[in-house]
């Protein structure tokens, strides 16, 4: 193990010496060439962070003395790296890259019933609708990518989700419906979730007679979803070594093969696949993972930033914040290392909208707003897509045009000697120039995609998986928990039974209150 504490603060020194981000471009000539990194599709450019390259060194260093090598050759190997619950973690065996030869067997085997069935639905043309239903990890990830797919696959079939236990969702998801042509889809990995098993509930009560027939389950607890009602046959599996912000790779994904065809889906798989190798396989210094990583460590334990907003100026992939959400909070959210001792600074909150949306509300806060960070406001990822895929080129252009702009907006600010001299001999120039002035220095990476494909789509998100797979190496947590969901979801279902029964149990007085109020 190594001493954390130490590393951080030759980075703390290393940072007060540190020069703004647009000196670093004339200081160090070959920055696009250190900073740019290339994955297929994906062109990643870190070189708006303001992170020097000897900085870079001294963060690549610190990564080997975490062992992230060591860690990384355990996750590919399938060792049990979740270390509180005794699993493996092979999310990237669904994609075809490590675990065993049983691994690989039961995925490829899967791979085959779900195409099968897919495609079944597909060619019968018995169903015109899918309503999936599930949270989380189970609504997410697939959510995102139904967007993102609309760019260039065809959908064949209509899919709405059902996520919320709030009435709204469900019944928004089959507005207009009608129950003989649609198929639901339970997914759900325990088959215990509150939220899921009410909302199955509802749209198996809305399919009547149907929903025999038109209902099925993907579970790790195909035990729960034959007692919740599904026929065995009507089944899909996946494996408690795949977590559930993770899962969108597996059956999880079959409304998604049933909609745009399982061809879609695969090079979906197999663009995750490409980055899943080139993060087994490239050296620390040249990892895409890993530089978004290490970027991330910088901006959070050494210039102090609590936050980290992700703006994707490409409207298809607009839940990319959302599902970011859980896969870095639900996995390095965490205050309490693997050893059981405090670990410091960990997963900042990640927050963002879709540009040019977010231009006109929290930009401002951006541009000019403090914050506890070095520099003030937030770091940015921007994510951005070269191709137009909606016949709108002048749209596109005008798009692209606002992402490229406010990255470099961002980093130069406007000093106020330039605003003085527009301002020229206004009377209240001393009050209104500083208000017009901008710091700049803010740190940003911009990420931009050729088109906005499946495969593009597949490199994207293992992109940010492996990403926080470092991260979590580096801060000594394990990544691949949620103990802190846990105790609301228990005292809602003490407090929910409680209502039903008229009752009020032991509570705090606010509580109390609030439930006499029902």
């Amino acid at each position: 193990m190594t001493d954390r504490a130490s590393h951080y603060l030759t980075l703390e020194n290393l940072a007060a010496k540190s020069v703004g981000i647009a000196e670093l471009f004339k200081a160090e000539p070959k920055r696009l060439d250190r900073f740019v990194m290339r994955e297929g599709p994906l062109r990643a450019d870190f070189s708006k962070q303001a992170i020097s390259e000897n900085a870079l060194e001294a963060l690549l260093s610190f990564a080997a003395k975490c062992d992230l090598e060591e860690w990384r050759a355990k996750l590919f190997a399938g060792e049990k790296v979740n270390t509180s619950e005794d699993r493996a973690v092979l999310h990237m065996a669904l994609r075809g890259v490590g675990g065993s030869k049983e691994n690989q067997k039961q995925v490829a085997d899967m791979r085959e019933t779900l195409a099968n069935f897919a495609n079944k639905v597909r060619s019968e043309g018995k169903f015109k609708n899918i309503v999936h239903i599930g949270i989380g990890g189970s609504d997410l990830g697939p959510r995102l990518v139904a967007d993102a797919f609309e760019a260039s696959a065809e959908q064949s079939l209509t899919l709405r989700f059902a996520e919320n236990v709030d009435g709204a969702s469900v019944n928004d998801a089959v507005k207009g419906l009608k129950p003989e042509e649609t198929l639901a889809i339970v997914v759900s990995k325990s088959f215990g979730t509150q939220e899921t098993k009410m909302n199955g509930d509802a749209v198996r009560a809305w399919l009547g007679t149907a929903a025999s027939t038109n209902m099925i389950a993907v579970t790790a607890n195909r035990d729960g979803a034959q007692e919740f009602g599904i026929a065995p046959d009507k089944i899909f599996d996946f494996w408690d070594w795949v977590g559930g912000r993770y899962s969108v790779w597996s059956a999880v994904g079959l409304s998604l093969q049933i909609a745009y065809g399982p061809k879609v889906f695969d090079a979906f798989l197999k663009g995750a696949a490409r980055m899943d190798t080139h993060f087994r396989d490239q050296p620390l210094q040249e990892n895409l993972p890993v530089m978004m990583a290490l970027t991330g460590i910088w901006n959070r334990n050494v210039l102090g930033y609590s936050s980290q907003a992700v703006i994707p100026y490409a409207r298809r992939i607009r839940k990319l914040a959302a599902f970011l959400q859980q896969l870095e909070m639900e996995s390095n959210g965490k205050r309490i290392t693997r050893g059981g001792k405090e670990a410091g600074l960990t997963c900042p909150i990640i927050w963002g909208d879709e540009g040019t949306n977010g231009q006109h509300a929290f930009f401002q806060w951006l541009h000019q707003g403090t914050s506890e960070g070095k520099y003030g406001g937030a770091p940015v990822d921007f994510v951005a897509v070269l191709k137009d895929h909606e016949a709108r080129p002048d749209h596109h252009k005008a798009l692209l045009a606002n992402c490229f702009a406010q990255s470099e907006a961002l980093m130069l600010g406007k000093p106020e000697h330039v605003v003085r001299e527009e301002m020229e001999d206004r009377p209240d120039i001393d009050a209104i120039a500083p208000q017009k002035t901008f710091p700049g220095n803010r740190p940003s990476t911009t990420i931009t995609l050729d088109e906005l494909s499946p495969s593009a789509v597949g490199h994207l998100i293992a992109l940010y998986e492996h990403k926080v797979f470092v991260q979590g190496v580096i801060w000594n947590v394990n990544s691949f928990d949620q103990w802190g969901v846990q105790l609301g979801k228990v005292l809602a279902t003490t407090i929910l039974d409680e209502m039903e029964k008229g009752e009020v149990g032991d509570h705090d007085p606010s509580t109390s209150a609030l439930m006499g109020m029902v």
